[in-house]
């Protein structure tokens, strides 16, 4: 794993949160597992995203953290994910900072959903995910006023995109 990158300054706005790029083996290929959302929730209604979640007091590392959602939203038990990699920090509009990790899920791991936080589970053939799957959505300035693309594809009648889309494009492409 690569060593971690430093966490916001003291006093900073940031949040922080950790998702797991889980991939399974199903159906004779890897596949990376993608949760939509339910539509009547606060936040982040509708969208297509990666198990994860914000940072509780009680994680003592963001790796903790990035686990232990993926337990409650999808049921993968932390001693079945063999995590691969740490990526680094990706920061949203809403000044959330984002540290994902890549991880093999071991089977057998049957999924089993909190329908308060998934409505629905979607499998992403990791064959798929190379450059050309990536389109262009539009760009926006980060809080450190550097311009970023927005990326963006179609999943299973679903749009991925944003943080996701972004975040999927560094594990497996590349930045």
């Amino acid at each position: 794993m690569t060593p971690p990158e430093a966490s916001p300054t003291p006093g900073s706005r940031a949040r922080e949160f950790a998702v797991l790029v889980p991939i399974l083996h199903r159906e004779g290929e890897d596949v990376v597992l993608l949760t939509k959302r339910p539509e009547g929730l606060e936040r982040y209604a509708g969208q297509v995203c990666l198990p994860g979640g914000e940072r509780d007091p009680r994680d003592a590392s963001l790796l903790e953290t990035a686990l232990r959602e993926a337990q409650e939203e999808v049921g993968i038990p932390p001693e079945r994910v063999e995590v691969l990699r740490e990526l680094g920090w990706h920061e949203s509009r809403l000044l959330h900072r984002v540290k994902p990790f890549v991880g093999r899920v071991r089977a057998p791991c049957p999924i089993a959903t909190d329908p308060r936080e998934v409505e629905r589970v979607l499998y992403l053939p990791v064959r798929r995910i190379t450059a050309e799957l990536f389109e262009e959505r539009g760009r926006w300035v980060g809080p450190d006023g550097e311009e970023r693309v927005v990326y963006t594809f179609q999943l299973e009648g679903c749009e991925v995109w944003g943080l996701t889309a972004r975040v999927l494009r560094e594990a497996f492409v590349g930045a």
